[in-house]
């Protein structure tokens, strides 16, 4: 029987996250990104070669016409074949799949490229047939390069196989290729399923977090339910080797191998949804910058000439996935009374604040500094807030405090956020208030959407200002 309640000892080793783990993971997904990027380029130039060369052999005005509505439409189609998973790793590996995204996505992108211009009077005099033959010769440009894509793959495509972590106790095994499954003993790591020591989630999202798949390999139902359901709360997607369930059909069936493994938690964003979040915060804060970087560089020197100290406040906090980063913030305390880790939350007219600083929180400027961790990644312009690892309610820690608390942590933390909105900002003197805060958190990871994040960083304006900013 596992214990989960045992005392907090030294990190327990992670053979498998060392320097060579990482760079094998980081390596297996930038030939994924270049292959990506390959596709994606190749299909804009296809397109344009393709077009321009039946406009050279047959230059009627007619079919120039088409041409041109071609090259038009070539930045909507890029952005169709990317919205409906064109390059996609699993769909660029089969040729029917593969092409049949590409030429819809083709023919969608001219249709609403004909719709508008036509709609604007913006003069296209391209018939059917105008716009038919350089469509086709597109298409067969697409479908050939996406075939030859297809060939490469299936030459080179181990390089990009899917990183699949067994954790277990090795009772279960699978049949698989030994170097297609990386296999992880947890009781020689002495790996208990706990979720109250934020030093053990740390060092297991270091080294399984990165993988593709984790799957779960377990001889007692008790371990299985413990394991599953703790991967479960702390938001990452897990699945159970489960040999007995062949004849089955349940609903997300995977396979290792051939042994047939039950999806039992998910993440919450997809690739595609993440994509959008983060391009929607590197805009956003880079078009924020010519007016930010004034405003900080003059409260950088309103802090250096009150009070003696560093400028940036450094604390360490929890993130995606529960890995630690450090969290920037304008110094608003006396350096030599600053709360390191968070223990002693502030109070109002708490004498450990400066002048400037009092400012700064009433003001949330004190956050500015955070956009530098939004633009590393570490952070989103939307998301649960990140805390101090000290921070309690009545007495006790948040993940004490709230059962469900680890989950907020499947997203980006954020600059603000839901519960910020609704005004859950302050000292957290009792339960409620950081059960107030994580359901809110959890509303919004499951609600997500660009307009919701829209609307967020839109209402902030209205609450930057807060009694209970202090």
């Amino acid at each position: 029987m596992v214990d989960t309640h045992i005392s907090i000892g030294p990190r327990a080793p992670a053979p498998h996250a060392g320097a060579s783990g990482f760079r094998w993971a980081r390596d297996r997904n930038l030939a994924r990104f270049a292959l990506s990027s390959t596709a994606f380029l190749g299909d804009g130039v296809t397109i344009a070669i393709a077009s321009i060369l039946l406009g050279l052999a047959h230059s009627t005005d007619f079919v120039v016409d088409g041409e041109r509505l071609l090259l038009a439409a070539i930045p909507l189609y890029l952005f169709a074949a990317w919205a409906c998973g064109a390059y996609r790793l699993d769909v660029l590996q089969h040729t029917s799949s593969s092409v049949f995204r590409a030429v819809v996505a083709l023919a969608l992108a001219v249709f609403l490229s004909l719709l508008v211009a036509r709609t604007f009077g913006l003069g296209t005099g391209a018939s059917g047939v105008g716009i038919t033959l350089p469509l086709a010769a597109a298409a067969l440009g697409l479908a050939a390069l996406r075939g030859a894509l297809v060939v490469w793959l299936r030459h080179n495509g181990s390089k990009l196989a899917p990183d699949i972590i067994l954790l277990g106790d090795q009772s279960v095994r699978s049949n698989h290729e030994r170097d297609a499954v990386t296999e992880i003993d947890v009781r020689s790591c002495n790996w208990r399923p706990q979720t109250d020591d934020p030093d053990f989630l740390d060092n297991l999202s270091r080294t399984v977090g990165s993988a593709d798949r984790i799957v779960l390999s377990f001889q007692t139902t008790e371990e299985r339910y413990r394991w599953s359901r703790m991967m479960s709360d702390i938001g990452l997607r897990v699945e159970l080797l489960e040999p007995h369930l062949a004849e089955l059909r349940p609903l997300a069936l995977e396979y290792v191998g051939t042994t047939p493994t039950l999806v039992v938690s998910r993440g919450v964003l997809t690739p595609v949804e993440r994509a959008l979040k983060r391009a929607l915060d590197l805009v956003l804060v880079i078009l924020a910058l010519p007016i930010v970087m004034p405003l900080m560089s003059v409260l950088a020197v309103l802090i250096r000439l009150d009070s003696p100290g560093p400028i940036l406040f450094v604390q360490r906090r929890i993130g995606t996935n529960n890995r630690y980063f450090n969290c920037l913030k304008f110094r608003t305390m006396r350096a030599d009374l600053a709360d390191q880790g968070g223990n002693h939350l502030t109070e109002r007219n708490d004498p450990r604040i400066t002048r400037i600083g009092s400012f700064l929180r009433r003001s949330s400027f004190d956050e500015l500094p955070q956009l530098w961790n939004v633009l590393r990644g570490e952070m989103s312009l939307v998301g649960p807030r990140p805390h101090a690892l000290g921070a309690s309610a009545d007495g006790a820690l948040y993940w004490e405090a709230v059962a469900s608390y680890w989950r907020r942590h499947s997203v980006k933390p954020g600059l603000t956020g839901l519960a910020q909105i609704r005004g859950y900002r302050g000292p957290t003197e009792t339960r409620s208030e950081i059960e107030n805060r994580v359901a809110a958190d959890l509303e919004y990871i499951n609600s997500w959407s660009l307009w919701l994040d829209l609307k967020i960083l839109f209402r902030t304006l209205r609450v930057l200002v807060h009694h209970n900013a202090f």
